[in-house]
């Protein structure tokens, strides 16, 4: 097919229109700005990863990343109420996504931008596991609060969120396959020669149900209808978590011990959950590669180069171990592996990335082919070619800019998500936490039945949620106690870094 110099022309100018309209987007490099950000949460310095995000994101209308990033950082501050605030922000624009999606679910695949220019210039609508943390992080900024009433409705309306995507996921797949086949696009990243497979698809990525449904959050809705006293909806709660992180003796004893813990008499005991995240999870990178074309009449392929996300390897994991006032060891479940979910999201969004990567560099090479023809016809009869050729290398160099993967994701989230729980006598306690990383200790002060504890293991600190019951906030520790803090402050906990494998020495097990 050759297309006349009109539509050459309204090719370039549409593409520098868009190039234009999105601004920065095209070029921004999310990953280095977040790199950033997440060194000086890692130091401690949460206030001012703040002021970078803030720096980077001057626009009056905020978008969804900065929501989400905003709202972690802020529940590392302790800032609960702030916390919530970002991150009702975010998923108000993620209820927005839900209802367009129910109407059009073909708008997933991609604006016009991005098959002129790059991904980058997408509005970012969250990656579907991104989608339900919003939700299960709400619940627990609830539970934090003391409102474990509110928690209910957010672990709910997570529930309620996977099964929108996972009809919406459904329909998609089918229409982005059944679109590559008709234009002989490329659908597995595997034929692109060089990229990292490994990455994305290995035992860990593959043994995950799907990329979205989180067993935390059906844990914590299991672990707050007990505590709510309603175990006909608790049950569901726990039998969901096994059934997405199956062969974990923890969420199975769960279930199985329900009834006796419920018809248990109240003894002055506190049935204790610890939520122990860790890491950050993994950031895309932008790599190229050479993506095969056809053009011509004779239909003959080109190879153009074209850039898609890359992942790095992933990290060794060690599940943290809770030792409860140096001698109660208490046991642990890896429930939630967000690295991994990152890499199921990368491995089933990359047919979509490869089909619009394929039609965005269709275009240029067969504007680049046909310029290149009229150049040649131009120098056959003798006329000037200079015009032409600035104008086929302005194409070439501006394919070359332009032509960057989408790196943006939720970077401040976890990497891993471990829960451990105990039944401990209301009061003061010291809690230890080792990981392959560090270990931290920090003091707890229990009040009510049940209480949640939750830990973020982030380079050299670790920030501590102390424990908080239904209805009560998180008890104040007497001044000095380690863990205690001002209303509003971090409460931070240096960790000691390990340069020696942890050691496992038998002690008491927590019932």
């Amino acid at each position: 097919m050759r297309l006349p110099a009109t539509s050459l022309l309204t090719w370039l100018i549409v593409a520098t229109l868009s190039l234009s309209g999105s601004g920065c987007a095209a070029f921004r490099s999310y990953k280095a700005e977040m790199d950033k950000t997440i060194a000086l949460a890692s130091g401690g310095d949460v206030n001012g990863a703040i002021k970078v995000l803030e720096s980077n994101n001057k626009s009056k209308d905020k978008d969804l990343l900065y929501d989400m990033e905003l709202g972690e950082l802020r529940r590392l501050n302790r800032d609960f109420q702030a916390s919530q605030v970002a991150l009702m922000a975010a998923d108000q624009k993620v209820q927005a996504w839900e209802e367009a999606s129910k109407l059009n679910a073909a708008r997933t695949g991609g604006s016009v931008a991005s098959y002129l220019v790059n991904d980058r210039v997408r509005t970012y609508e969250g990656f579907d596991f991104e989608k339900v943390m919003i939700t299960t992080l709400m619940a627990m900024n609830h539970m934090d609060l003391g409102d474990w009433d509110t928690a209910r409705v957010d672990i709910k309306r997570t529930h309620e969120r996977e099964a929108i995507i996972e009809a919406l996921r459904a329909d998609e797949y089918l229409k982005v396959t059944e679109e590559a086949k008709k234009k002989g696009a490329r659908q597995s990243f595997k034929e692109l020669n060089g990229y990292p497979v490994q990455t994305i698809d290995n035992p860990e990525v593959n043994a995950l149900k799907n990329g979205y449904q989180n067993a935390l959050s059906h844990y914590l809705a299991g672990f707050v209808y007990e505590a709510l006293g309603e175990p006909s909806l608790a049950a569901p709660g726990y039998r969901t978590a096994i059934e997405l992180r199956p062969g974990q003796g923890l969420l199975e004893d769960s279930l199985s011990g329900l009834d006796a813990r419920l018809s248990a008499q109240d003894e002055g005991f506190s049935d204790v959950l610890f939520v122990i995240e860790t890491g950050v999870v993994p950031a895309r990178a932008s790599q190229s590669f050479n993506l095969p074309i056809p053009v011509g009449p004779q239909g003959q392929w080109i190879f153009i180069s074209a850039s898609f996300p890359v992942l790095p390897p992933a990290a060794p994991y060690t599940t943290p171990s809770v030792r409860i006032d140096k001698d109660l060891d208490t046991r642990t479940a890896h429930v939630l592996d967000l690295d991994a979910m990152a890499r199921r999201t990368l491995k089933d969004e990359m047919p979509g990335i490869m089909l619009r990567a394929f039609i965005r560099l269709s275009s240029r090479a067969i504007a680049q082919y046909q310029m290149q023809e009229q150049i040649n016809q131009q120098a056959r009869k003798g006329q000037d070619t200079l015009g032409m050729s600035l104008g086929l290398l302005a194409l070439q160099v501006g394919g070359m800019v332009t032509e960057q993967a989408d790196e943006r994701g939720w970077r401040t989230l976890p990497a891993h998500v471990t829960v451990a729980r105990a039944r401990l006598s209301r009061g003061q306690h010291s809690v230890e936490i080792d990981t392959g990383e560090g270990r931290a200790t920090f003091d707890v002060n229990l009040a009510g039945s049940h209480a949640l504890v939750s830990a973020r293991m982030l380079g050299g600190r670790s920030f501590v949620t102390p424990a908080a019951s239904p209805g009560t906030p998180a008890v104040p520790l007497p001044a000095g106690s380690k863990s205690a803090a001002a209303p509003g402050e971090a409460v931070q906990v240096s960790v000691v870094n390990l340069d020696y494998p942890v050691v496992s020495i038998p002690r008491r097990i927590a019932p």
